[in-house]
């Protein structure tokens, strides 16, 4: 039975148009990031393009230390506020800026309010280095100024406070330090897959449906395993099909990136991407993570789509039902008002993929003394609501109208 439903599938020429353009839309966007990154370089006064810009990258990170301590911030920083310059400034962008290239955004970064949208360029001119830059002390400092903020939508407890400040507390300091170019083009490749659920949809939501408008489900119902192993192999076929499809596409991304530019800074600390996140993880881990994500919503729409496909009995219904489920949500605004609403935008499928962003939000689900962190909840909520899908579908596939 698994392999008529393999055939059903890949004969269906809409899902094979669908599986090509997926995989060429993931091949363009890996030529794309690779060929069109530059890199200023000082020596010719010139741009570095493609693979050579990353080695360039690579060798100035390397050249500027390997670890971020106090000292070296502190001597960055007097560096940077003695060339009084406005640092949002043209000039102060080719004299300060472009030479430290990565590293002062980092910094600068690192001393802006995490309320503000934008990262504070002039932040560093305001530093005190009275008792040097502090810089780890005002790290934690900046997160409990941020928890202690007064929210029109609601404020954090006590609870999720004392659970934040706990985890950015055991993040492992200091930093090293390291071209992080490399693997901030394999996280976004693979936060990129999600576009690749579109296919997913195409393919899962006629796999129920398509048995009541050729006919044949009448028939199948009463053979001896139309309701159970038929089931069951449409089931177990379309959570394969999903886990390879976007594990293929995972591949068709990284693999050539990884050929051609190897992965450097793989075991750099996820907080050069962000000097709050409170996760003790490195930034090859944080892109695993991002396609575990990736693969448990994609499984999650395909068994929903599965529900609706047997529960609608109408291709094009699940269909649109999929494309809506990923983007609609997409364009719900957050609430000025309401944490709960807030809470539950929070895990659409669009926003609950990129663990980069999850783990730089501070979102944390508190009931009671027990607080549940963003990307626990996505995991639990998943899950959760695979397995309702999951004892769903032979439900409503089998019932009679």
């Amino acid at each position: 039975m698994m392999r008529y439903e393999w055939k059903k599938i890949f004969e269906r020429r809409l899902n094979v148009i669908a599986m090509v353009l997926g995989y060429l839309l993931m091949g363009i966007v890996v030529y794309s990031y690779i060929s069109q990154e530059q890199f200023y370089d000082a020596a010719t006064d010139s741009y570095a393009e493609g693979p050579e810009a990353y080695r360039m990258e690579l060798e100035m990170a390397q050249g500027q230390t390997d670890v971020i301590t106090e000292e070296y911030v502190t001597e960055l920083i007097r560096d940077i506020q003695n060339f009084g310059m406005d640092l949002e400034s043209d000039e102060a962008y080719t004299e300060v800026i472009r030479p430290l290239d990565d590293m002062f955004y980092f910094v600068a970064k690192s001393y802006t309010d995490m309320g503000e949208p934008y990262t504070d360029q002039n932040a560093l001119n305001k530093v005190d280095l009275k008792n040097g830059a502090r810089f780890y002390e005002q790290r934690i400092e900046k997160i409990m100024h941020f928890l202690n903020m007064d929210f029109s939508y609601g404020n954090y407890s006590e609870a999720e406070k004392t659970y934040w400040i706990s985890m950015a507390k055991r993040t492992n300091i200091p930093f090293r330090w390291g071209g992080k170019a490399v693997m901030s083009i394999v996280g976004e490749l693979t936060f990129v897959e999600l576009y690749l659920w579109f296919v997913v949809v195409i393919c899962v939501s006629s796999v129920f449906s398509s048995e009541y408008e050729s006919g044949a489900a009448y028939l199948l119902l009463t053979t001896k395993y139309g309701k159970d192993r038929l089931v069951r192999s449409k089931i177990e076929v379309s959570v394969l099909f999903t886990i390879g499809y976007l594990t293929v596409g995972a591949l068709i991304a990284i693999v050539p990136t990884i050929l051609i530019l190897g992965l450097p800074g793989a075991d750099l600390p996820v907080q050069l991407w962000d000097s709050v996140i409170p996760y003790n993880i490195t930034i090859g881990q944080t892109c695993l993570g991002t396609f575990g994500l990736i693969l448990l919503i994609g499984v999650t729409i395909a068994l929903v789509l599965l529900c609706c496909s047997a529960g609608f009995r109408s291709s094009m219904t699940a269909l649109v039902i999929g494309v809506a489920v990923i983007i609609a949500p997409m364009f719900f605004p957050m609430s000025k008002e309401s944490g709960l609403w807030n809470h539950i935008n929070y895990l659409f499928p669009g926003r609950a993929c990129n663990l980069k962003e999850v783990m730089s939000s501070y979102v944390s689900y508190a009931f009671g003394n027990v607080v549940i962190s963003y990307v626990e909840m996505i995991v639990i909520v998943y899950m959760v609501v695979s397995v309702a899908a999951l004892m769903l579908i032979r439900r409503v596939f089998v019932r009679v109208k």
